[in-house]
């Protein structure tokens, strides 16, 4: 299947969900997220926060696991003229506000490098078993996780199971090394994990 009809189609399940259905799932998917975070024990995690209008999970529970464990988070600020993703420091002290994309960002970001991160959870619509993903289409992720210069686990989060088939892979995609889903943590097989 084209990336623009699975974006739909998964846009459209998650969408249809009922408030009970997913929030049940969102709450299974946290606690698998936070297992797996326990597993690999990062210094530092780099964090997506939702965008309810597109119908993401809350991620804060994740986010204050990780305060409350003394592991640094970072956000994602995104620069919509160059396509590109920039890391923020992100504390209960750090002030937000909305965009005019509906993403919250800090109001006056402090910048962290890259070689601070450990971990990336990432949004995604879908995913296929090899961990490529479909996201919204703008390419952020893939051209960030094409800036490290050293290993870095990235998580995906997904409210369903992987998709059949996603038709025209380029080089420029980056699969990710693990997704989670309610019922099941993903690990692709190029990757070792240390799980």
């Amino acid at each position: 299947m084209e990336k623009k009809s699975i974006r739909k189609s998964y846009f459209k399940k998650r969408k249809e969900l009922s408030n009970s259905k997913f929030q049940e799932e969102s709450e299974q998917i946290i606690k698998n997220m936070i297992t797996l975070i326990k597993n690999f024990s990062p210094k530092c995690v780099h964090c997506f926060l939702p965008i309810k209008t597109k119908y993401e999970i809350d991620t804060l529970p994740i986010i204050k696991y990780c305060w409350y464990n003394n592991i640094d988070v970072l956000i994602p600020v995104s620069d919509f003229e160059k396509g590109t993703i920039k890391s923020a420091e992100f504390n209960p002290n750090t002030k937000m506000i909305q965009t005019k994309n509906n993403i919250t960002e800090p109001f006056d970001p402090i910048w962290k490098k890259l070689n601070n991160i450990d971990l990336v959870i990432t949004p995604l619509l879908a995913f296929n078993i090899e961990g490529y993903r479909v996201g919204y289409g703008k390419g952020f992720y893939d051209r960030f996780f094409a800036s490290f210069n050293h290993d870095v686990k990235r998580i995906g989060i997904s409210l369903f199971k992987p998709c059949e088939n996603i038709e025209k892979i380029s080089k420029q995609d980056i699969p990710l090394t693990h997704c989670v889903t309610p019922k099941k943590i993903y690990s692709f097989r190029y990757f070792n994990p240390d799980i």
